[in-house]
C-alpha cells in the first residue's frame, strides 16, 4: 500500500505533513518573505521638469524648481551654472532636495535659490538627474533674463567751460553703459528740462544729426553710445543740452521704467558782426566826414573797436588822436575825420574785437575833392 503525503509551506516557511491523501507537493512560497531583495522592482527616473522663471531685475530672489518623477532607486538632482555645480541639494542621500508622493508615484525635487546678478543674464542654468541605472545623465536647462540698470549717462565732448563758436559744428557724445535691456537715449535743448526740445523730433530751420552704437560687455550688459552733431547758434548761448537715458525693467517690478539724464550748460560766442553804413563818401578838402560803422552782433560784446586804411598796399590802422580823427569806439564806432586833406582819401574798413576774435566789415571809399 503507498501513503500518500501531502507537504505544504505556511507563508513562514514551516513544514506540515500530512498522510493518507495521493502523492502530491503543494509548494506556497511567499516571495516577499523568503526574497526580501526582489521585494519592489527596479525603474529608470523621469526626464527634469523645471520651473519657468519670468525676466528679473538684478538683485531680485529666484528659485529653480527640477523635478524628477519615479525612479528606483532614488535619483540624484543637481543645479549647474553653465559647467559649475552650484547646488547639489540638501538631502543627506544625495536626492536632491527630497521627495514627495503624487499617487502612487515618488517625485525627487531640487530648489535652487539665490539673488540674480548681471553675471547671471543669458547663462545656462542645468538640472541633472542622475541613477545608477542611467548610462547618461538626464539634462534640461534654462535661460534667466535679468534687466540691469545701466550707469548713469556721461556727457563728453565740448564742455561749459569752453564756449562754442556759432555757426560750427560741434559733436556731443552721450555714453549709458552697462545696462541691460539697452537704453533709450534723447537729446533735448532749452533753457530747463521742462520747455526743452526733443532734438530727435526735429527743431524748425535747424539740423541735429544723431547716430547710435550698441556692444555687447563681457557680462552681456549692453552699452549705448549716441553722437549728437549739431551747430550752435548765438540763442542757444545759456540753453541747457540735456542727454536723457530711459530703460524698462522686468515685468512685475515696482517701476515700468528707469530714467536717467545729465547735461551741459552751452556758452556761444560769436566774432562781432559788422555793417558798414554807406560803401563810398564824397568830401572837399577842409571838411569833415563820418564814416559810418553799426555793430550788427557780437557775443560775448565787442571790447575793442578799430579802423584800418589803404596805403601802398596794405592796411594801416587810424591812428585816434582826438585831432583830426574821431571815435572808433564800443559806444561810437563810427570814424570821423576833421580838415579833410586830398591824403586822406582810399579805402576804409572798420573792426571790432571782442574773446571770439575780430570782425570785419565791408570797404567804404573815401574820394576827396579840391585842392590843398
Amino acid at each position: 500500500m503507498v501513503k500518500m503525503i501531502s507537504i505544504s509551506f505556511d507563508r513562514i516557511g514551516t513544514v506540515a505533513v500530512r498522510q493518507g491523501f495521493s502523492l502530491r507537493l503543494t509548494l506556497f512560497i511567499v516571495f516577499v518573505s523568503l526574497f526580501p531583495e526582489i521585494r519592489t522592482q527596479t525603474s529608470l527616473p523621469g526626464n527634469p521638469i523645471l520651473s519657468i522663471i519670468d525676466a528679473k531685475n538684478e538683485g531680485d530672489t529666484v528659485t529653480l524648481t527640477c523635478t524628477s518623477y519615479g525612479g528606483n532607486p532614488l535619483p540624484t538632482l543637481r543645479w549647474y551654472k553653465n559647467t559649475q555645480l552650484v547646488d547639489p541639494g540638501s538631502s543627506p542621500n544625495g536626492n536632491g532636495d527630497g521627495v514627495f508622493t503624487v499617487g502612487s508615484t515618488t517625485a525627487t525635487y531640487n530648489n535652487y535659490t539665490f539673488q540674480v546678478s548681471r553675471s547671471d543674464n543669458a547663462v545656462s542654468y542645468i538640472c541633472k538627474v542622475n541613477s545608477s541605472l542611467l548610462t547618461s545623465e538626464l539634462t534640461r536647462s534654462l535661460r534667466i533674463e535679468v534687466y540691469v540698470p545701466a550707469d548713469n549717462p556721461i556727457i563728453s565732448g565740448p564742455t561749459a567751460a569752453m564756449a562754442l563758436d556759432a555757426n560750427k559744428n560741434y559733436n556731443h557724445t552721450c555714453t549709458a553703459a552697462n545696462g541691460y535691456p539697452v537704453v533709450n537715449i534723447v537729446w533735448r535743448l532749452g533753457t530747463s528740462f521742462g520747455t526743452s526740445q526733443d532734438l530727435s523730433q526735429g527743431v524748425s530751420g535747424r539740423t541735429f544729426r544723431i547716430s547710435e552704437s550698441t556692444t555687447t560687455n563681457s557680462d552681456s550688459t549692453l552699452t549705448k553710445v549716441s553722437v549728437l552733431s549739431w551747430t550752435p547758434i548765438t540763442a542757444d548761448n545759456g540753453n541747457i543740452l540735456f542727454c536723457v537715458t530711459t530703460q524698462l525693467t522686468a515685468p512685475g517690478g515696482s517701476v515700468p521704467n528707469i530714467t536717467k539724464s545729465t547735461n551741459v550748460l552751452i556758452s556761444v560766442q560769436q566774432i562781432p558782426i559788422l555793417r558798414i553804413l554807406n560803401t563810398s563818401y564824397t568830401i572837399e578838402v577842409g571838411q569833415a566826414v563820418t564814416l559810418g560803422c553799426r555793430i550788427v552782433s557780437a557775443l560775448p560784446p565787442a571790447t575793442r573797436v578799430s579802423w584800418s586804411r589803404f596805403v601802398n598796399g596794405v592796411y594801416s590802422l587810424v591812428a585816434i588822436d582826438n585831432v583830426r580823427y574821431f571815435g572808433s569806439t564800443v559806444s561810437n564806432p563810427n570814424l570821423t575825420i576833421t580838415n579833410v586833406a586830398l591824403s586822406d582819401a582810399t579805402t576804409y574798413q572798420c573792426s571790432a574785437t571782442n574773446n571770439a576774435g575780430t570782425g570785419n566789415s565791408g570797404m567804404t571809399l573815401l574820394t576827396v575833392t579840391g585842392s590843398k
